[in-house]
């Protein structure tokens, strides 16, 4: 068994120490390595970064010889030690649900970023004692005995984070949910009402285990719950998960909404991810990039989920069921790089790309959270249409949770090969060229005949206005016309910054990149004046000339822009006029409930 033991001396300070003890058993030497990177986030994060000063030592607590021998392992020279005790400092500065963070309110470790691992032990028991301040407590989903917490190996170790603190610093939840003990633990101050947090909470757990016919775990499961300024993240655990929200989310209905959808992505990774995972991620290989082409499928479809989850939940109505998915289909057709990279393509890349954004993504990638979550949504309609209602997604997420839910994992072809014995012989030929464009190609999705099959239209039109991200009409005479355009567009995205506009991206082809409008000007004038110069840029007539006073590396420019037609890429979901009663039954089915005002 290896020993850990976690003592925070001085939160203040920001930093705990770690200290391992493992028997060597007669090894001359032992190597001790951090991972550099966390599961469930694709990027190499370096965590042995944050590691000060380590030292090893044998059991009369003689110095034992260490040398680094790359930049995540560490070799020990055992010298006929029959114990040896290694130790370091760990900075914890990181507020994220990947990595670690320590201050006087709480702690909250990740061991994946905290604890090295003896090389050819991982699959040994772990062990972890805490040494606290005098009224800290700990919240983790690990069993607790003879004062240690308890993992079967390394890997349900870095599986468990660690929650510490006051109990004044926190919030604490005890609810129900499909027969199963849970609890919300919150640290941090916001407008949050505990209390129907937890039964809205219940609501997406228990719609979640209707899915696969119950819970994988009678143990308690716990939400660990971070409330900050901005942020927002999640992380997904076997028996808990970490989640990061701004303070004030839990009144105003958007945010709400969005933190709802938070929770329900990452409950649903319990068996996407967690227990079906690629064959590439089993196991796990912690000192490099686990590629895998499958991401659309464990984080696309778990962001397909995030939406569905909530409508089975009854949090949100058919309405805005389609105006979520209307909002997606907009946010895919305004990312250019859609045309540039395939869905698995951008999945392999992940570890270079998605966690890594800069002025250029959006027009040369595309997320595969986004687009993943746009072909399951367009999936789960094949697969309605081709069996006549009989299967959908949940068939065939079922299906892949029996089938691939444990090691060896998931091939990489797996997902499309168990949609393919879900249809009919005579549809085969069909979907699997469905899934040659949504995955493979670079091409447009095809929407019209997955929405035709529940008696839906999705109508293409220009932006009505700046904030229109698309929608749902019950009435079809309410929808846009489409193709109708009397606005113009710049062509860039703007955030404000200090009076200025800052452009944060130029879109290929629009009118500023044609003016030579770049990423990180500051728009300081428009036409030569600074008042309302967003309103005044967004009701702008195709072809008018706008003069930009633009400040560059703090010189001023002067451009002359050409404002070009809105683009046609925003989706308005509608009922189609001639819908047969078999396409109404279809979509009253699949909403749950007939889509009426």
């Amino acid at each position: 068994m290896t020993r850990y033991t976690l003592r925070i001396r001085e939160p203040n300070a920001r930093r705990i120490d770690v200290s391992i003890s493992v028997d060597p058993r007669s090894a001359a030497v032992l190597e001790l390595r951090v991972p550099v990177w966390t599961p469930g986030s694709y990027l190499v994060r370096e965590h042995q970064r944050h590691v000060d000063g380590l030292a090893a030592f044998d059991e009369s607590g003689r110095p034992l010889a260490v040398a680094k021998s790359d930049k995540q392992t560490w070799s020990v020279t055992c010298a006929g030690a029959r114990s040896v005790r290694v130790e370091y400092r760990l900075h914890c500065v990181e507020l994220t649900v990947r990595t670690n963070h320590v201050d006087a309110s709480h702690a909250f470790i990740n061991p994946s970023a905290a604890c090295a691992f003896v090389v050819g032990r991982e699959q040994e028991p772990c062990a972890v004692s805490l040494e606290l301040p005098p009224d800290w407590e700990c919240w983790v989903a690990l069993p607790k005995q003879d004062g240690a917490y308890l993992a079967t190996d390394y890997d349900e170790l870095v599986d468990s984070p660690f929650e510490l603190g006051p109990r004044s610093s926190h919030q604490q939840f005890d609810f129900q949910a499909a027969g199963v003990a849970h609890r919300l633990v919150v640290w941090g101050r916001g407008d949050l009402d505990g209390e129907k947090v937890s039964l809205d909470i219940a609501k997406i757990i228990e719609a979640e285990a209707a899915w696969f016919g119950g819970l994988p775990y009678r143990e308690p499961y716990l939400f660990i719950l971070h409330l900050n300024d901005k942020g927002r993240g999640g992380l997904e655990h076997r028996r808990s998960c970490a989640l990061l929200a701004p303070r004030f989310s839990f009144v105003h209905k958007a945010s709400y909404e969005d933190f709802l959808e938070l929770i329900a992505h990452e409950f649903f990774h319990l068996w996407n991810v967690k227990r079906l995972r690629p064959a590439a991620f089993t196991p796990y290989d912690w000192t490099r990039e686990n590629h895998t082409s499958l991401l659309w499928a464990m984080e696309g479809l778990t962001s397909t989920y995030e939406v569905m989850a909530l409508r089975r939940a009854g949090l949100i109505s058919p309405t805005r069921f389609l105006e979520l998915w209307a909002e997606r289909l907009t946010q895919l057709l305004r990312t250019p790089g859609r045309l540039r990279v395939s869905l698995e393509q951008a999945s392999f890349d992940a570890w270079i790309k998605h966690y890594r954004p800069d002025e250029t993504t959006s027009n040369s990638s595309v997320s595969y959270y986004l687009k993943g979550s746009v072909v399951g949504f367009l999936l789960d309609l094949e697969l309605r249409r081709h069996t006549q209602g009989a299967r959908s997604l949940d068939d065939l997420m079922r299906l892949l949770f029996a089938r691939h839910g444990a090691a060896p994992g998931l091939p990489e072809r797996g997902v499309e090969e168990a949609a393919l014995e879900l249809v009919p012989g005579s549809a085969r030929a069909t979907l699997q060229a469905w899934f040659e464009r949504a995955l493979r190609s670079r091409e447009e999705l095809e929407l019209e005949s997955s929405f035709a099959s529940v008696g839906l239209s999705a109508i293409l039109h220009a932006a009505s206005a700046s904030d229109d991200k698309g929608g749902a009409e019950l009435d079809p005479s309410d929808a846009p016309e489409p193709g109708k355009n009397a606005r113009a567009a710049l062509g860039a995205g703007l955030r404000d910054r200090a009076g200025l506009l800052e452009v944060t991206q130029v879109a290929d082809g629009g009118a500023a990149q044609a003016a030579g409008v770049c990423p990180g000007d500051e728009i300081a004038a428009v036409d030569g004046f600074r008042t309302d110069m967003r309103l005044r840029l967004g009701r702008g007539q195709e072809g008018q000339r706008v003069r930009l006073s633009n400040f560059r590396f703090d010189e001023l420019l002067e451009l002359e822009v050409i404002l070009q037609s809105v683009p046609i890429d925003t989706v308005t979901l509608v009922p189609c006029t001639d819908a047969t009663d078999v396409q109404i039954a279809l979509r009253n089915a699949w909403l749950g409930e007939p889509w009426e005002s």
